[in-house]
């Protein structure tokens, strides 16, 4: 399960709303002093996320939370989101140059356009079967514990450490 801590901004009586910091692995190498990406990711902070989270545990707002979502999910996801559109992506250019250039000699505009469509195809499809699944509790965080009142207000939570268990 991958796990990140958050700060409940919100109760109500179905769950809480959860704020959480967007968490980059870059800049954490050695050479992050050196790589421009790694000088980027510390003067752009991440974006916090407000996330609602169906519970019954008694969290008061300011509370520090550790959530998790499960890695299947988040390994389907990402699929869905970057191998789908790539795969209509190489088969529009497949087809492109089979009709366009292989059939009708022409020019590779035709190829490029068609690669270009079949992309947002599958750009619309992986939208589609987002939008299907996002209510599945497969899909949604849960709250794993409560951890208290939060240090400092002047902290900002990024992730949990691996050894939370």
């Amino acid at each position: 399960m991958m796990r990140s801590l958050a700060t409940v901004i919100a109760v109500d009586s179905s769950g809480i709303t959860v704020s959480c910091q967007q968490q980059t692995s870059c800049g954490h190498c050695a050479s992050r002093d050196s790589c421009g990406t790694g000088i980027v990711s510390k003067a752009i902070p991440g974006r916090a996320h407000q996330i609602n989270i169906e519970t019954q545990e008694q969290v008061a707002v300011g509370d520090v939370v550790e959530i998790g979502l499960a890695e299947q999910s988040m390994l389907s996801s990402a699929l869905l989101v970057y191998l789908l559109p790539l795969l209509f992506l190489i088969a529009g250019t497949i087809a492109g140059q089979w009709i366009f250039v292989d059939l009708a000699a022409g020019s590779e505009l035709g190829v490029i356009a068609l690669a270009g469509a079949s992309a947002a195809l599958g750009l619309a499809i992986a939208r589609y079967v987002a939008k299907r699944i996002e209510g599945q509790s497969a899909y949604t965080p849960s709250l794993i514990r409560v951890l208290g009142a939060q240090i400092s207000n002047n902290s900002v939570i990024n992730a949990a450490s691996k050894d939370s268990d």
